[in-house]
């Protein structure tokens, strides 16, 4: 098409989409896309020429226009998707995922990710889910207390049913079998080298001294790893992979370590020998019978890894699809750094209201069908996904707009003394009732009565009021009629109680609401700040958390 034709099509695209108004800026950068070799002072021109004939559209125009326009270059935007995105080979083998957390703490949004969609793959074909705790770490990555209560509490409330739940702890005899079978093959070997003097070697390709030695050496070695006779440092199992792979960490990557005091509650005995990650992970996906791996990006090279492993023990590996992070605005998902805070006393705990882990999400009021619905939305990408909390909450808010009661909210709250000449029907969050004639009594917020320029405003479905004084603790006023136009409306409250109200950055803050008998758990809307959830009850003094606007 030519230069004017693409302008026209999108100029009258760009004003469908923002209300009968097309701009000039984002025309010219798809003129710019569209016509690469023409320079912008040529095309600058057409695109004002343009957008002043499409302006000059009526809104009916424009969308008989726009329907009129064949697919395209983009032109309309795609539908979005519903659901999961369909598995291929589905069809033909069964679905089988696990979720593998490292249980070094509660588990966040970013993890959940990974668990909700095992899980939701498994429903959706009729496959299995399995629940597989990989605490192979006893020295950096140390368990939690009671892990598999804390992650079953947190799975539960996302909506995940859990069938068998393994520790990898538990399985440390079936590694060693297989680590053996790996020395027997020729296909790993013990290294005794220095560690930097061994990362030299790898970068420059080359074998070291330990890697050909005989199996019986090497079974050998293992054996005094094992029995400790080795201690920590002075060796590391490790597989034979290419030494030429441009990548170096896949370059004989390391099978297991010694650990001399390992921390780990669930260890009957004592093991020195403590498989990595890459190691565990690999056998118990295939002796669990795993056809479908879900991941993060971070992850996406352990398949080149595990294939080595794969291939010398003659295993199909799994399918497996490795998505982007999932980032929450200013949220802190990163465990170590959760774990960090808590111990340096910036975090309460794991549920601190800063913080993107389930336990502090569903303390702060969301639903989980609100995070299925981010997580669905987010599909299957590679790239990072930056969640806002704006379309967070307005999830949320869908499913708790019904049953959270509606309140005036005032921080500054002031008395305000008014005379009525006779009695008024009024009405306040649903409630009509009727104020009688002489001095009523209301609570406002100070700051809004000095923002009003010439001290008359309309009290809140009730009439005008006109301040006699802006100072002091008590203010007078003087009803001066039920006209409902051209006032500044000022909300009201009768009879109040304080409202303490922990807000997103930890930060609180104290407000006067309507008196009610509140429980632990009911969701409030307040007026002109947003909703919030009732925390505890029994302080004398309620407390909510924050939801969102």
């Amino acid at each position: 098409m030519s230069i004017k034709e693409d302008a026209y099509r999108y100029a009258v695209k760009n004003a469908f989409e923002h209300a009968g108004k097309s701009e000039i800026g984002p025309l010219i950068g798809k003129l710019k896309a569209l016509h690469k070799d023409t320079p912008v002072p040529e095309l600058m021109p057409v695109a004002i020429e343009v957008v002043k004939k499409v302006n000059g559209m009526t809104s009916k125009e424009i969308e008989e226009a726009f329907n009129g326009f064949q697919e395209g270059y983009e032109l309309k935007p795609k539908p979005e998707r519903e659901g999961l995105p369909e598995l291929d080979w589905a069809d033909k083998e069964k679905v089988i995922t696990r979720y593998a957390p490292n249980p070094n703490g509660p588990f966040h949004l970013g993890n959940a990710r990974a668990a909700y969609l095992s899980y939701a793959y498994a429903e959706k074909y009729g496959g299995k889910f399995i629940l597989r705790f990989e605490d192979t770490d006893p020295k950096i990555k140390k368990p939690i207390d009671n892990p598999e209560k804390v992650f079953r509490e947190d799975l539960t409330w996302l909506g995940i049913k859990i069938g068998k739940v393994f520790f990898a702890s538990d399985r440390m005899e079936t590694y060693y079998s297989y680590m053996r079978k790996l020395l027997e093959q020729g296909n790993a070997y013990v290294c005794k080298c220095e560690s930097e003097s061994w990362r030299e070697l790898i970068k420059q390709k080359k074998a070291c001294e330990h890697r050909e030695q005989p199996s019986e050496v090497q079974l050998k070695e293992f054996e005094k790893m094992v029995s400790n006779e080795l201690k920590e440092g002075q060796a590391v199992l490790r597989i034979k992979t290419d030494l030429e792979h441009k990548d170096t960490s896949v370059r004989d990557w390391w099978l297991a370590r010694i650990v001399d005091n390992p921390d780990n509650p669930r260890i009957k005995g004592t093991y020195h020998v403590w498989p990595s990650y890459m190691f565990q992970s690999g056998i118990d996906d295939h002796e669990m019978g795993i056809t479908f791996i879900l991941r993060g990006q971070e992850h996406s090279q352990n398949q080149t890894k595990q294939e080595f492993l794969y291939n010398y023990l003659k295993w199909d590996y799994p399918n497996a699809v490795h998505f982007g992070r999932l980032k929450i605005g200013e949220m802190v998902l990163s465990t170590s750094k959760i774990k960090e805070g808590i111990e340096n006393e910036e975090y309460t705990d794991w549920d601190d209201i800063r913080l993107g882990t389930i336990k502090a999400l569903r303390r702060r009021g969301f639903k989980p069908e609100a995070l299925h619905k981010i997580i669905i939305d987010s599909g299957l990408t590679t790239s990072d996904a930056n969640i806002s909390m704006e379309k967070m909450g307005a999830y949320n808010k869908e499913l708790i707009q019904e049953e959270a009661e509606r309140t005036t909210y005032i921080i500054d709250p002031i008395k305000l003394e008014v005379h009525l000449p006779e009695a008024i029907d009024a009405e306040k969050e649903g409630e009509k009732f009727s104020l009688e004639q002489g001095i009523q009594e209301f609570m406002i917020s100070e700051s809004a009565i000095k923002k009003i320029k010439d001290s008359v405003f309309r009290l809140r479905n009730i009439g005008n009021v006109k301040v006699e004084n802006k100072e002091g603790l008590l203010l007078n006023g003087q009803f001066v009629g039920k006209e409902t136009t051209g006032k500044q409306v000022v909300q009201w409250l009768r009879e109040t109680m304080d409202l303490e109200l922990l807000l997103p950055n930890g930060q609180k803050e104290v407000g006067a609401i309507e008196k009610k008998n509140l429980k632990k758990g009911q969701y409030l809307y307040l007026e002109k700040k947003g909703y919030c959830i009732i925390d505890s009850i029994d302080e004398g003094r309620p407390k909510a958390w924050f939801c969102h606007e």
